[in-house]
């Protein structure tokens, strides 16, 4: 199996991935709080790097199908460390809450 670029970062790596598994609304949700995250720690971080996004028409992977997906997740590979604890942290607890609300239901 091809190593995606994210997956050399452990945690971050993983908490990535489950967003391919996250329904729907959980997903945009999520998504809406990572896109704050960054504008917070670097705010021009998906402008100063979007000419080196790869476009691939195949659309293989899982979030080449969603363009917001497909720009975060081509964007957090230029995130410095900081910015991935920091989103690793905040999905963590995210899914931590999820798993919490699922249990109780």
């Amino acid at each position: 199996m091809n190593k995606r670029w994210y997956d050399q970062y452990g945690d971050f790596g993983r908490c990535l991935d489950g967003l391919k598994d996250t329904n729907r609304w959980d997903r945009d949700r999520l998504i809406r709080g990572i896109m704050e995250l960054i504008r917070e720690h670097s705010p021009d971080l998906l402008d100063r790097f979007v000419l080196e996004f790869p476009l691939d028409i195949s659309r293989k992977r899982w979030y080449d199908k969603d363009p917001y997906m497909w720009l975060l997740m081509n964007g957090l590979r230029y995130a410095d460390a900081p910015l991935r604890d920091r989103i690793t942290a905040y999905l963590l607890a995210e899914y931590g809450h999820m798993a919490e609300q699922a249990s109780s239901s």
